[in-house]
């Protein structure tokens, strides 16, 4: 089974929307654990919202932002 990448954060985002985005996505997340339990739609978003925090991390890192 092929694995999707989830894309790069664009190049012209600032550090201070990806941090905004990071934030949001994390956010989301909590609302998503809080839940008894997950459909497998909200486990797939879980996993996208995962990948895409871990994304943002290391252009942060690549920026020089350090921590997210």
């Amino acid at each position: 089974m092929q694995q999707r990448r989830s894309a790069p954060p664009p190049t012209s985002m600032t550090i201070d929307e990806l941090r905004a985005q990071h934030q949001a996505l994390e956010e989301r997340l909590q609302e998503l654990e809080a839940l008894r339990s997950l459909s497998p739609e909200e486990q797939f978003e879980t996993r996208v919202i995962k990948k895409r925090k871990l994304s943002i991390k290391d252009a942060l890192r690549v920026m020089g932002a350090g921590e997210a």
